[in-house]
């Protein structure tokens, strides 16, 4: 669970920096024709950066699903595993 609440600050922080960089370019961005151009650039690096991270934070997601669905699993048929033994 821990571990969840860790990805979700992660991506939580991420999005924040993306607004907050998205708020200080479109300031600059009013006041400068050059300024506009730099701050577009910008904002294109950071949104390609943060879809990266978005996709591997969602993988590393997906791989743990797996392996707690896959645990899960197996501790639901130990017990069935076991009733087998004792009867023979």
């Amino acid at each position: 669970m821990a571990d969840n609440n860790k990805g979700g600050a992660l991506a939580a922080g991420v999005t924040g920096a993306v607004i907050g960089a998205a708020a200080a370019a479109a300031a600059i961005a009013l006041s400068d024709e050059k300024n506009r151009k730099k701050a577009e650039k910008v904002l294109e690096n950071l949104q390609k950066e943060g879809n990266k991270i978005f996709k591997e934070i969602s993988k590393k997601a997906l791989e743990l699903k797996d392996m707690v669905n896959k645990k899960a699993s197996q501790t639901q048929e130990e017990p069935k595993k076991l009733k087998s033994n004792k009867k023979k």
